[in-house]
Formats: C-alpha cells, sequence, structure tokens
C-alpha cells in the first residue's frame, strides 16, 4: 500500500527494532512494514509488548511526540498481526 508512492531504489533495509515508533511521515515506513510482514507472529507480539511497554513510560514521562511515535507502532503491529489472524491486544487491567 505504501510501496507504490516511494521509488523501489530509496528503501534499504531495515533492522527489527527493540520498539516500534512511527513518525508520521517516515519515508522509511514501507521498508519498515515489508520487515513486520516477514517477522513471526510470536516475534512481532513481543515487538508489541516492548513497545506498549515503552508507550506506557513515555506517557508516565508526558512525552507525548514520543508517545504519538509509539502509538502509530503499535497500531501498525496490530494491524499487521491482524491481516495473519492474530489480535495483539493489552492485557486486562489489574483491579485494585
Amino acid at each position: 500500500m505504501f510501496a507504490s508512492s516511494f521509488p523501489a531504489s530509496d528503501l534499504r533495509p531495515v533492522p527489527v527494532p527493540r520498539v516500534l515508533a512511527l513518525a508520521e511521515a517516515d519515508p522509511q515506513r514501507p521498508a519498515v512494514e515489508s520487515m513486520l510482514m516477514a517477522l513471526a507472529l510470536d516475534d512481532l507480539a513481543a515487538l508489541h509488548d516492548r513497545t506498549r511497554s515503552a508507550a506506557r513510560a513515555a506517557r508516565a514521562a508526558d512525552d507525548m511526540p514520543r508517545l504519538f511515535d509509539l502509538v502509530r507502532g503499535m497500531k501498525t503491529l496490530q494491524r499487521i498481526a491482524g491481516a495473519r489472524g492474530r489480535l495483539l491486544m493489552a492485557p486486562p487491567a489489574r483491579q485494585g
């Protein structure tokens, strides 16, 4: 979906990040999404968990620009995993 808007020669291989934070108009997004589509579902889930933890820390630190990039990354992970039949969700909130 994104690859058509960028020349193929501009796409470089992207290593798997520790957390996924995506800027709104990231020119590497097509390469990042290609890398994510090639990951095993368990690796996508682990990346989602790490990204969610980083988003929680960014929210606690009131770092909204970082939080927005991390949430964009989490939504991308959820979309890609969902297309492959897996739901990535946060665990239920603890009561008490």
